[in-house]
């Protein structure tokens, strides 16, 4: 397996995972006295868990379609780069915003969620940048 079709798959991958580790809470937590908390905890930050979403699924999208061959592949490869750089800087900053609450404490996985999904996004700009250097080469 060649660099270019491995970062291609682990870029997508990665912001799949991205999005699926954004949406754990909504799966976990139950109960009405959550629901306030909850809509906090995923409006952090300057775009929200939303916007953190929105750039990964992008970013999935368009990496899957730069083979695709109907625009520039080079382009394609640049526009991933910044797309996935989106994404972990939005990350980073709804991690940063998150004011600790009530639901915190009953539920203590919380504490770390943010980080990881904050992990999980890293590869995606990594990817589609060694994605991008492979096509370019």
């Amino acid at each position: 397996m060649d660099l270019r079709d491995a970062s291609r798959r682990v870029g997508i991958a990665a912001a799949v995972a991205t999005v699926v580790a954004l949406g754990a809470p909504y799966a976990v937590i139950t109960g009405p006295e959550y629901a306030t908390q909850l809509a906090d905890y995923y409006a952090s930050g300057a775009v929200g868990a939303a916007g953190i979403a929105l750039f990964a699924l992008l970013s999935a999208v368009v990496v899957a379609s730069v083979e695709r061959g109907n625009l520039d592949p080079g382009t394609l490869a640049g526009v991933a780069v910044v797309l996935g750089a989106a994404t972990t800087l939005s990350a980073a900053t709804w991690a940063l915003a998150i004011e600790p609450s009530p639901m915190f404490r009953d539920n203590l996985w919380l504490v770390w969620h943010a980080r990881v999904v904050v992990a999980l996004s890293v590869p995606v700009p990594l990817s589609a940048a060694a994605y991008a250097r492979a096509l370019l080469a």
